[in-house]
């Protein structure tokens, strides 16, 4: 959604889980709020490779949280996220995120790796990793090789604007060299020191392919046979049909999964096939279905809180008149205040966001930290008299009619133009409208700044997702002076001290920090360019017998091959 509007389709702040493990087999029943300080890698100089497991058996039966919507099964050309339920489990990356809350990245094909200055990384690859036993692989060890191939084409499709913007061209436009100076070490020398090269390497679509599989299969990949993937992830694709992707575990690989088998099957309202446990979770979006789990399974099944992968929010052109007055924002703000919202869109089911979303909190605010701004304090009717006075303040009834445009996916499904204008129009007067357009018509109006400049309106909906729950690179891309998004929305001269230093900035910690910093001073500012108002949340409904991972909107299939199953 939203694809072209400027640099926000590079990345929103969203989703994730409330929770951490508290044991290490992911036991959904030891799940408690984690505010944890990021750890970037468990051990950057010296990751060592798990002892070999035992295999445990059995099959998990789990339903994606989204359609099937498979455009190629190349992972370098591929635009659709949903393809990372079926490579996501099937392939490897060099890095991986193993906590998404607490933005932990730790070691898959590199086994460990050093920085001996800050624009060269050297990476060991783990001499247990092997390609599935297919041809043309046929099993072989994976070979430094293999890698400097895989990043080489991801440079020269970058080279060539030949990536979806998914891929973000821009990861990979920062690489000078890669190397390898031996058969398990792999160097990757940067323009510049890039703290977020390991972000990259471990995003969502940044799967190690193997260089014959390229040869063998990527004309053809568009036709997604099983037969034509041959990677070097826990599990195998064995079959699709009947909305159920079926995969075998890899057990000769470097990540042998506990289970025999996984069985992933498209979203669906029908809650009768978890009930019936011929599935052993469930991501229900409808209160009603969740209403419906909750009554027939008797509370026998684990439920679990998942965010979604987009926050709401609403942009303003803050270049020019109306909206370069932040008086007029803090008084929309406050005048939609958060819990209130939460409760009258979303029936509860969301939780008030800042900036950088409670998905991610290792950097969001915290709710104290928020509570001290309009729009987020737990007294609505102090902040509606705040906002009140400030529109009056700031002239806001002279503007006239006040339009802003709901998303056609977005209302009527929530009635958001009622509410959302019904509070407004309380609080502020009776001045707002809503209408209704498609997502394609509010991207260009983004685009020509009709959100302002001149034109008294905004919009309310969706942002994209995120594209890491690392968020400091969308902060910088959002807000850093002279970038595309902050162009298109016509914010200047915003925490530049603090911007300046993320941008070069190793120390996970130090990041964190430096994120908490560039939120507060874009809330004393009066929130230019950007509000972000809520994040929705759904229930995962899971039957004890599974032992998963935290539910999260982030690409966790790589972690059922931690996942088990109890006889």
């Amino acid at each position: 959604m939203l694809a072209g509007v400027g640099a926000l389709a590079a990345a929103s702040a969203a989703g994730g889980a409330v929770a951490a493990i508290r044991r290490s087999r992911g036991d959904p029943s030891a799940l408690a709020p984690t505010s944890a300080t990021p750890v970037q890698a468990e051990s950057p100089s010296a990751t060592a490779s798990a002892a070999p497991r035992a295999p445990q058996g059995g099959v998990a039966r789990l339903t994606a949280a989204q359609s099937f919507n498979f455009d190629t099964f190349d992972a370098q050309h591929s635009g659709e996220p949903s393809v990372v339920e079926v490579l996501g489990r099937t392939h490897s990356r060099l890095v991986t995120w193993t906590d998404f809350p607490g933005a932990r990245i730790t070691g898959d094909l590199a086994r460990s790796w050093e920085q001996p200055d800050p624009s060269t990384w050297v990476f060991h690859l783990d001499p247990a990793a092997r390609w599935h036993d297919r041809a043309p692989l046929n099993g072989r060890a994976v070979a430094a090789g293999d890698v400097v191939q895989h990043v080489e084409r991801m440079r020269a499709l970058s080279r060539a604007q030949k990536l979806p913007l998914v891929q973000r061209a821009s990861d990979s436009a920062g690489i000078r060299r890669v190397s390898s100076t031996g058969a398990g070490t792999v160097v990757i020398e940067t323009e510049r020191p890039d703290p977020f090269l390991l972000d990259a390497l471990a995003g969502r679509l940044a799967l190690v392919q193997a260089p014959e599989a390229v040869s063998a299969f990527g004309a053809s990949w568009h036709e997604r046979r099983p037969e034509q993937l041959v990677g070097s992830g826990p599990f195998i694709l064995a079959a699709t049909g009947n909305g159920v992707l079926a995969f075998r575990a890899h057990r000769a690989g470097h990540r042998p999964p506990f289970l025999d088998a996984v069985e992933v099957r498209q979203p669906s309202r029908d809650m009768n096939p978890f009930l019936q446990q011929q599935v052993d979770e469930v991501l229900t979006r409808d209160r009603r279905d969740a209403d419906a789990v909750r009554e027939k399974a008797g509370g026998t099944a684990l439920e679990l809180a998942r965010f979604e992968d987009s926050p709401v929010i609403s942009t303003f052109f803050a270049g020019t008149p109306p909206w370069n007055n932040p008086e007029l924002v803090r008084a929309i703000s406050g005048a939609l205040n958060r819990g209130k919202l939460a409760a009258r869109l979303f029936g509860g089911r969301a939780v008030v966001a800042g900036l950088i979303s409670p998905a991610t909190p290792a950097f969001a605010l915290s709710e104290r930290d928020l509570a001290g701004y309009l729009g987020y304090r737990s007294d609505a009717v102090g902040d509606a008299s705040a906002a009140r006075a400030l529109w009056q303040a700031a002239g806001g009834p002279g503007l006239g009619t006040v339009t802003i445009d709901f998303p056609s996916i977005f209302d009527p499904l929530y009635a958001a133009s009622a509410v959302v204008t019904g509070m407004l129009n309380e609080v502020l007067g009776p001045q707002f409208r809503p209408a209704v357009e498609t997502y394609t018509t509010i991207s260009a109006k983004t685009l020509e700044r009709r959100y302002g400049n001149g034109h008294a309106a905004l919009w309310f909906g969706w942002a994209p997702p995120l594209s890491s729950p690392e968020p400091s690179r969308w902060l910088i891309e959002t807000f850093r002076d002279g970038s595309p998004t902050a162009e298109s929305l016509g914010v200047r001269a915003f925490a530049s001290g603090e911007l300046h230093r993320l941008e070069s900035e190793f120390d996970p910690a130090a990041r964190a920090r430096l994120a908490g910093d560039v939120q507060r001073a874009h809330l004393d500012a009066g929130s230019p360019g950007l509000l972000t108002w809520a994040l929705q949340r759904g229930e995962l409904f899971r039957w004890p017998r599974l032992h998963g991972s935290v539910p999260t909107p982030f690409w966790n299939q790589h972690l059922d091959a931690e996942s088990s199953v109890e006889s």
